[in-house]
Order: structure tokens, then sequence, then C-alpha cells
């Protein structure tokens, strides 16, 4: 949530003796805790420095704090049936209503919400997380401006350039990024917090744009400022980025060094969503690196929690996994199995681009064993399939070229493995060419 700065004021009045840090949680503080991060963070260092006991208690300003408690706890409810009341309403009338409003849909509370809301649709509809966000952008507008106005208004801006990264327009998602930039420069934005996660935000992009060395130091970076802010799960999740941006690059040794480091800091009972995708890159990473035992080994360390995300992407990705391993390992009736059944259950859910990446590794699979007849057959079926499905104009383009290169049995490894970099690369650009 936002960063109420009372907090600050509150801790020096504890320090002065006005009032004992005990009193704090008296008065419900720790429910402002939950509210602002940065003001939780304030409030545990303090009381590691002094302890939990303070001077004597000053009346008056204990009342004061309890009413400006209540009065935050007030305005968190207000926003929490704003928000209610916003998503309740068609899509296309939600920003009208904000705007013929006149005292309701206002405040960074609302903002915030709008923000999180916006984050967890992004993985399931990139354009459900940008009207969400758009909405956040609309709610400010309205808003009384405030100290920490520029700060949201920068991190809407990143939010926006994300979902747009995701929902595969990159234009508009560099231009978002540019907007946010020239906030936190022009406006001093100096929160670490916030500076950590435009650089998380948009190191993304350079990850999917194949920017790789700026994609790496915006991830450095981003890292040592939440650090800084001791955001351990922000840390995590960015060095996991990190990891992924070392294997590109072709450091899978460091890929792997990163990504234990940020396994170290996650647990399994508080994030098990982001441990099982750390658990699931270093078991790919230690294949890629010639360790398949090693790779299985995680695999079966992390049966019982794969088993309770059942959802079909997660379990298709296990299973492509398990192939490579079987690859890695030699046992090629194996990974056929594997990599069929992928390709499969990618199509039966409409995810043709992700049936035609598999389909390279089943390329490669025929190519090493020299089976140039299920080779040829792949070729003919992938087209008719692919162009039934969600592929996009220069992908197909580079589908032809495969299928033409294995009729013609011109088809070669490195031929291959280019062209499933091409398919990985274009997957967020329907505009780049294989050539």
């Amino acid at each position: 949530m936002d960063e109420i700065h009372l907090t600050r004021e509150l801790l020096l009045a504890v320090s002065a003796g006005e009032l004992p840090a005990a009193f704090l949680a008296q008065v419900g503080l720790r429910h402002l805790m939950s509210l602002c991060p940065r003001c939780r963070r304030e409030f545990e260092a303090f009381l590691q420095q002094n302890g939990p006991e303070g001077a004597k208690v000053d009346t008056g300003l204990a009342t004061a704090l309890a009413l400006q408690v209540a009065l935050l706890r007030e305005e968190h409810r207000r926003a929490e049936r704003d928000l209610r009341s916003l998503l309740a309403l068609v899509p296309d009338e939600r920003s009208a209503r904000i705007r013929r409003s006149r005292t309701r849909f206002r405040g960074s509370h609302l903002v915030h919400l709008l923000l999180e809301k916006a984050q967890e649709a992004l993985a399931l509809d990139a354009r459900t997380a940008l009207h969400l966000t758009e909405l956040a952008y609309f709610v400010l507008q309205q808003s009384v401006v405030e100290p920490e106005t520029m700060e949201l208004l920068a991190l809407i801006y990143a939010s926006l350039g994300n979902a747009s990264r995701v929902a595969g327009e990159r234009r508009r998602a560099e231009e978002y990024f540019r907007q946010a930039r020239y906030l936190v420069t022009r406006r001093s934005v100096t929160n670490a917090g916030l500076l950590a996660r435009i650089d998380d935000l948009e190191g993304s992009l350079c990850k999917d744009q194949r920017r790789l060395d700026r994609a790496e130091t915006l991830f450095t970076r981003a890292a040592l400022l939440y650090s800084m802010a001791e955001d351990r799960a922000d840390l995590a999740r960015v060095l996991l980025n990190l990891g992924s941006t070392y294997n590109l690059q072709g450091h899978v040794g460091r890929a792997l060094e990163v990504t234990r480091a940020a396994l170290a800091e996650l647990s399994v009972t508080r994030e098990p969503r982001l441990y099982l995708s750390g658990r699931y890159n270093l078991a790919l990473f230690l294949v890629e690196n010639g360790e398949p035992r090693q790779a299985e080994q995680v695999l079966e360390e992390d049966r019982d929690l794969y088993e309770s995300y059942p959802e079909p992407w997660l379990q298709l990705r296990l299973t492509g996994l398990r192939g490579k391993i079987s690859v890695a390992r030699g046992d090629f009736i194996a990974a056929e199995t594997a990599f069929l059944e992928m390709r499969s259950g990618f199509l039966e859910q409409g995810l043709g681009y992700d049936a035609a990446v598999i389909s390279m590794d089943l390329a490669l699979l025929y190519l090493k064993q020299g089976r140039t007849t299920e080779l040829k057959t792949l070729g003919r079926e992938m087209l008719p399939i692919f162009r039934a499905q969600d592929v996009h104009r220069e992908a197909i383009a580079a589908l032809v070229l495969f299928q033409e290169a294995v009729r013609d049995e011109h088809v070669t490894t490195a031929f291959v493995r280019e062209l499933a970099a091409y398919l990985d690369h274009a997957r967020h650009d329907p505009s780049l060419r294989f050539r």
C-alpha cells in the first residue's frame, strides 16, 4: 500500500520519550504497518534498535495517534468499497464513472488496490491488466496532489509498460517506460522500492527483446535496490529473472548460482508459486549444464508441490522438462513421448505458438536419431495446424522454410536450433522476421 509518512514522525516521538514503543501495538499501529511496507520496515528497525519499551505515554499524542490510525483504516475500507463498485460495472463504464464522481473513487489507497488487481490479472489476461492500470491512472488524475503523487504516477507508467509488454505491444511499452524514467529524473523520485520496481519491469521488456546486456544491468540494479528496501520476495523474483537472463546469454553456471541465491530468499509456505518457479528454473538449468540426474532429483523433491498446482499450463511445462531430461540421459523413447504429449496439450488449449516451439524439440530429437521419415511427417503436419492456431504471419513464414528444408532433406541441427531461438524471440514481437 501507499507510504504513510506519518510513521517517521511517530518513531521520532517514541525516540524522544514522548511515546513508548509498546503503545504503538496497543493503538493498532501494527495494522497500519500492514498497509504500508515502508512503515513496517521502519517500525521493525526501530524496535530492533530501541527495544519494546520506551518512556511514559503522552496521553494527548496517544489519542492523536489512535485517531490517525482509525482514519487510515477507514480510508482503506472506503477504497475497498470503491473497488468493489467499480468491478461490478461493465469495463466500458468504469472510467466514465470515475470521471463523473465528485467525491468517490479518489486517493492513493484505491490506486494501489487497482494496481494489485492488475498484477493479479496479468498472468491470465494482459488486456484486463492494462484496463485496470488505466483505471488507476484515472483515479490518480481525480485525486488531490500529495507528496507521493509523482511516485505513484511513475509506478503507473511502469505498470502500463509491463502490461503492454505482456500484451505484445513493445513500442507502447517502451513509451510508457520513457515516461516513467522522465518522472524519476525530472521529479527526483528517490524511493528505493519504486526505483527497483521500474528497473525490474523494464528489465523484463529488455529480456523479451533479447537486449540481454541491458536486461542484466537493470535486473542487477533492481536486486541491489530491493535489498536496500528489504523486500525479500521481490529480491528473489528479480534474481530469478537475472538467472534466466544469464541462461539466455549462455552463462549457465551464473544462472544456477543466482537461481540458488533466489531460492535461499524464498519460503515454500509463504511464496509457494514463486518458489516452484525458481525450482523449475533450477532443474532446467541443471539439464542445460549437463546435469540431468541432479535435475531429476530436484523434480522428485518437488513432486508434491507440482501436484498441488494441477493447471494444464504448468503440468505441460513439467512434461516438457522431463522430456529434456530424458534426451540428456539418452532415453529417446521417453523424450519423444513427453514432447508429443506436450505438443498435443498445447494444441488442445489453442496455444499454437507453444506447440510450434516444442515441435522444434521433436525435430532435434528426430535429427539426433536420423529419423528422416518422422521428421518429414512432422514438417507436413505443422503448417495446417499452426495456420489454424495463434501463430503469427512471420512465424508461419519461418515454419514454411522449415517444411521446405525437411522436404528437400536440407534441414540441419544448426538450422532447427536457430529457428527455435527465433520462435522464442518472436513470441513477443510479431514483426520480427526469421533470417
